[in-house]
């Protein structure tokens, strides 16, 4: 076994993301959307899905004659992202970049951010670059649909999950929430067999944000926040209590 290594973001993780089921989640909620939108009577022909990670959303949206776009900052899992793209036959594109600096080459009609994406930003004040960033994105009078973390739901985090396909990959996480940051820590030991077994070694601050903060950002950023949402689309009430909530949010 190889000495632990200490990598960039997402670089170890990118390798086992799929694997582990860390994509489940977007895999499963992008068709979901999609029906939500058109529900909605959404009409529109280009999407932009920020922190697309391996792809799988925009090759999703791309299988459904949508003109979709992913950017992440991780040159490891878009590599992963263009290979699925490409094994599917899908006209899926892909940019990397920074979320919280990126500029759009033409106007999208939905702009997308699931996965709990956003939480990994270390502040308001790059919670609202990202905003920005989606209404420079968005077409006028189109959306904005992202979802977020709960502050509840990153304390109730499991202290400890293993993750393993049984063969080759096994993934360990520690977890630690912090009700002074209202941030969790994640500490990812990921083990993985290719000839020999090796060692990598990441660690995320994934964040809570209030809500109020969120409408307030939103508002600032150009949106007029619609809907706010249980992830069975079902709006939210005084009593709810989710692990994750998303939101649809206008350009105005």
């Amino acid at each position: 076994m190889s000495p632990n290594a200490q990598v960039e973001p997402f670089t170890a993780l990118a390798d086992v993301y799929k694997i582990g089921g860390l994509s489940a989640y977007s895999e499963t909620l992008a068709p979901r959307v999609l029906d939500f939108l058109y529900d909605s009577g959404w009409q529109g022909s280009r999407m932009l899905d920020l922190a697309t990670g391996i792809g799988e959303v925009p090759c999703w949206f791309a299988s459904q004659n949508v003109r979709a776009v992913g950017v992440d900052s991780s040159a490891a899992m878009l590599r992963h992202a263009r290979q699925l793209a490409e094994a599917r036959g899908l006209a899926a594109s892909f940019v990397q970049a920074d979320i919280r600096t990126y500029t759009a080459e033409q106007p999208a009609d939905l702009v997308l951010c699931i996965g709990g994406s956003l939480n990994y930003l270390p502040s308001l004040n790059d919670l609202s670059a990202v905003f920005r960033v989606a209404a420079a994105a968005c077409a006028p009078n189109k959306l904005f649909i992202f979802d977020l973390l709960t502050i509840h739901g990153l304390a109730r985090t499991p202290a400890e999950r293993i993750l393993s396909d049984g063969e080759r990959h096994f993934i360990a996480t520690r977890n630690a929430f912090s009700y002074e940051t209202l941030s969790l820590s994640a500490h990812y030991t990921i083990f993985h067999y290719s000839s020999a077994w090796q060692r990598a070694e990441e660690r995320h601050i994934i964040r809570g944000y209030p809500v109020q903060a969120v409408q307030r950002l939103l508002s600032g950023a150009g949106f007029s926040l619609e809907q706010s949402l249980t992830l069975d689309f079902a709006p939210i009430t005084a009593a709810t209590d989710e692990d994750m909530l998303l939101f649809v949010a206008r350009r105005t």
